[in-house]
Parts: structure tokens; sequence; C-alpha cells
């Protein structure tokens, strides 16, 4: 039984641009209400007013999301409007700069782990912590954690520690498939390539004709959209859907 999606209530995270914007005006599109978190305020705001063109309801939050004072004030501002139905733990990036481990200090590299895996994993756990065993455990609320192709592959990568934090995201997902935690909630995956967003496109053309030849295609972010949706509206505890291009 699909979980039925209008009024539903989501937390996207790294929702002011890129695609957690997409992904709160796609999920606005089916009617759910959405709280924008992003670290830029003002970008939160742009979102939220994209959202409220859908004509539902939307609350961009500040958040920094290494911070975990911020992750727990987004948790309850949630709870504050009812609790969440829907998790999309969408914020990450690589480490600022051009050093990567291991040229980059401790505290950088352990920021870019913070940011796209222990945040998740907290977000998760807090998101799970109000919500009672589901009559229906494939109808219930939903987590989609946004990894990366970095997650999967098998040669060397510019941003090793994001791509271990991804690849501890895709098997948290799969752990989290267990017999209570699904009767919580359906904790679920995309692993993308390379977005289509527009400074992927910008690089894209950037790079030489061959070298573009031999990368898979970028993938456009309204498939990534939908398989989101696809996920929240029916997706089963513990899939992973990859779309490597």
């Amino acid at each position: 039984m699909p979980l039925r999606l209008r009024w539903k209530l989501a937390v996207v995270t790294g929702a002011g641009s890129g695609l957690g914007r997409e992904l709160a005006v796609g999920l606005a599109r089916l009617g759910v209400r959405v709280v924008v978190a992003d670290r830029d305020l003002a970008a939160a705001e742009v979102t939220a007013g994209l959202v409220r063109e859908a004509r539902v309801q939307a609350w961009p939050v500040q958040a920094d999301l290494t911070v975990d004072d911020d992750v727990r004030l987004l948790a309850a501002r949630a709870r504050d409007l009812g609790g969440a139905d829907v998790l999309v733990n969408n914020a990450g990036g690589w480490t600022p700069g051009d050093a990567q481990f291991p040229d980059a200090t401790p505290e950088a590299w352990s920021r870019t782990l913070d940011l796209n895996l222990r945040t998740p994993m907290l977000l998760t756990q807090l998101f799970l912590t109000d919500l009672p065993a589901a009559d229906e455990p494939d109808a219930a609320p939903a987590v989609v954690n946004i990894a990366s192709s970095a997650a999967v592959g098998t040669d060397g990568y510019g941003s090793p520690e994001y791509a271990a934090a991804k690849a501890g995201l895709v098997r948290l997902t799969t752990a989290l498939a267990d017999p209570v935690t699904r009767r919580r909630a359906r904790v679920m995956a995309v692993v993308p390539g390379w977005i289509g967003l527009d400074r992927a496109v910008a690089e894209w053309e950037a790079l030489p004709p061959a070298e573009r030849r031999a990368r898979p295609p970028l993938v456009p972010p309204e498939r990534v959209v939908r398989a989101v949706l696809d996920l929240v509206a029916a997706g089963e505890a513990g899939q992973v859907v990859e779309l490597l291009g």
C-alpha cells in the first residue's frame, strides 16, 4: 500500500539550492509540506517560496548540519509542526578547498565525514525516535538517503573521505532494513552519478571531448527526483536505486 503523500510533512536537507531545491519542489507538487533546511537562510527562503507556489506550506530553517545543536533544533522544528513523515538526507559535499585526504587536515576531513554520514545518522535517529511501529510497514514513513556513485566505485577518487562516507551511507541504509526498524520507517537510498545541475554542466562542457566520451553521461536532475518520489511513495525498506548515467 503506497504512502499517501498529500498534506504529509517532509524535511529536506541542503534544500537551498541544487538537487535539494529540486527535491523540495518535487515533493510540493505532490502536495507535501516541506521544511527547507540549509545553512544559507536566504537560499532556503527562496526554495520555500517555490514550494508555496505549489500551494502547500513551507518553512525555511537555517542549520549547519555539522553542528549537533542545529541538527537537534531542526528535528524539534519538525516535531513542533506535528512530526515529519518523510526525511530526505540530501546535504553533502567534498572537503572545502583543494586539499582532500590524505593532504587535508583531520579537522577538515572529519567535517566531511560528519556532513555526509554522521549527520544523516543523527537525523535518522531523531526521526525514528518520534515514530511508533506502523500497522502497515509497507506504508511506513520514509527516509531517503542521497548517496553518490563515489560510494560504489573501485577506481581512485578525488575525495576519499567523501567516497568513504557515502559508502557508509549506503550500508547504513541496507542495515536499517532490519525487522524492528522497518516497522517504524522505510530507510532507502538513491545512488546517482554526476547530476546535470548548472555547475556540473559547466564542468562537463569544459572537459576535453575525449574525456567526455569516456565518462557516463550526466544524470538528469528530474530522473533523481523521480526516483526519490517513487521511493517515498512505494519503496521498500533497504532499497537502493543506482542512477549511474
